[in-house]
């Protein structure tokens, strides 16, 4: 909402006191300043009420400061959250914590313009109508219920993966446009699922995930002996992803149900609507064109050596060429836009927080403190698995919290005497599960985000219990399948 200004002028002019009157001006109305104060707040706190420690520069006190205000905003939404990111960027810039290159680093990190150029399939898909067919061809066969339908996009993400190893690609490319083209009262708990339901998915192959590669590398430069690490992964994943699969869309269906839920009738009446439909049209065929060599490359693009981004660019352009989206329909997704904002600066600030040592300071902290504790190896195992988990409130990416934390912590694990696969395995298990716990946390986490489907409250609140179910998960069905394929 935003107030209204009319401003009147008038005078003795020709035809005696005419009075005109301007066009009425809106003001806008984005702020919240209780809410901002409390953000601003948090981070004047840490700076200068908790102070900067010796181990660390007063620069990179002062970008942390900035950061911790930053995901404070987030939460609180003085104002929209691309707006405070701008905000939080400028602040970094004038006070000289970063320089203009640091500060926009991530705006060439190529997950970031793959959310972007994806954001445009997604019109598309609206646009041409193909996303509606699609969403009547999953509704006619599993859309009895919306429960029916969340555990439907499970089995379909999970059977993508191996062929879409960007979670990110998958969610903007296939289900986000599927999901804006059904009911509007189920769409935000599909969402919410999706993006919890995509930390086992990922997690079932080592390809499922651009992570998991990392993590599998490191784990093997650190002398692990993993013969064959497909295999192995597979293995040691299959049964606690499996029942994490399963338990997330009811987990989240009994906490934050759907508006509408019960619809026998829906099969039936999408069938008939897709008969209704008739074959593609001109525009749909090519936008199954662009699509189709969109995710030829993305199978293929690693013996190719094309990235997912480029790949996405070159779909996005033979949409352009073919006349699906026109120039102007991409400058105006402005949710693409907006993500290109505030993720590029979470990115480049989480970034910059590791290059300054702050996140080595934050592990070497809690390293120091768990080990004068004496845990013993499974308290010490617990421990830095828990610590590993919520240091992700400081990432805005899996691969970049994979390259800083995940070799200090393995090597912790390790000398606990935590046998050496476990370590590593169940390590690389607990970055997938982080994957939703914000919606800065990911790639996809962004896009469905992004959607605008979900509330930033509700995903917050979501990325928690479903953080606490995959914990109790894999702390039992995990351990007890481990135990039994030799794991220790």
């Amino acid at each position: 909402m935003g107030s209204t200004i009319e401003r009147e002028s008038g005078g003795d002019g020709v035809g005696g006191g005419v009075k005109t009157t301007r066009a009425v001006v809106m003001e806008a109305d984005d702020l919240r300043v209780v809410n901002a104060c409390v953000a601003i707040g948090v981070g004047v706190a840490l700076k200068w009420g908790v102070g900067c420690p010796a181990a660390l520069e007063p620069q990179a006190w002062n970008l942390l400061s900035i950061f911790v205000s930053t995901v404070t905003g987030l939460v609180l939404k003085p104002m929209p959250i691309g707006a405070w990111a701008f905000g939080a960027l400028t602040v970094a810039l004038s006070t000289k914590t970063l320089t203009f290159v640091q500060g926009l680093s991530a705006i060439t990190n190529e997950v970031v313009w793959l959310i972007v150029v994806t954001g445009f399939f997604a019109r598309a898909f609206i646009k041409t109508g193909f996303g509606d067919r699609l969403a009547l061809l999953f509704v006619s066969v599993a859309g009895h219920t919306t429960l029916s339908l969340a555990y439907g996009f499970q089995v379909a993400e999970a059977l993508l993966s191996p062929a879409m190893p960007s979670t990110t690609a998958r969610a903007a490319g296939v289900f986000v446009p599927v999901i804006k083209s059904l009911d509007k009262r189920t769409r935000e708990y599909l969402i919410g699922q999706q993006i919890q339901g995509t930390s086992p998915t990922s997690t079932f192959l080592l390809s499922g995930a651009a992570q998991n590669f990392l993590a599998m590398q490191i784990a093997l430069a650190s002398g692990i002996p993993f013969s064959n690490p497909f295999n192995a992964w597979f293995v040691a994943a299959s049964v606690p992803a499996l029942v994490s699969l399963l338990a997330t869309p009811m987990c989240v269906f009994m906490l934050d149900p759907p508006g509408l839920n019960e619809t026998p009738e829906a099969p039936l009446a999408a069938a008939q609507r897709l008969s209704e439909l008739g074959p593609l049209s001109s525009i749909e065929k090519k936008m199954v064109l662009s699509l189709s060599i969109t995710v030829f490359l993305w199978v293929f693009g690693v013996q190719l050596g094309i990235s997912a981004v480029v790949s996405a660019m070159i779909g996005m352009c033979f949409m352009l060429m073919f006349g699906v989206l026109s120039w102007d329909e991409a400058l105006g997704q402005k949710g693409s836009w907006d993500t290109l904002i505030w993720f590029a600066v979470l990115v480049g600030f989480s970034g910059q927080l590791n290059a300054m040592g702050v996140v080595g300071w934050l592990s070497g902290f809690v390293s120091n403190y768990l080990v004068a504790q004496n845990l013993g190896m499974w308290g010490m195992f617990g421990a830095l698995h828990c610590f590993y988990f919520f240091l992700h409130y400081f990432f805005a990416s899996q691969s970049a919290h994979v390259g800083a934390l995940y070799p200090a912590f393995l090597t912790l694990l390790l000398a606990a005497g935590v046998p050496p696969p476990l370590a590593a395995l169940s390590l690389a298990f607990n970055t997938n599960n982080m994957g939703g716990l914000t919606h800065y946390a990911s790639g996809q986490a962004a896009v469905y985000y992004g959607s605008g489907e979900i509330s930033l409250r509700k995903l917050w609140k979501q990325g928690l219990y479903m953080s606490a179910v995959n914990f109790a998960i894999y702390g039992t069905v995990g351990m007890a399948w481990w135990k039994v394929i030799g794991l220790y």
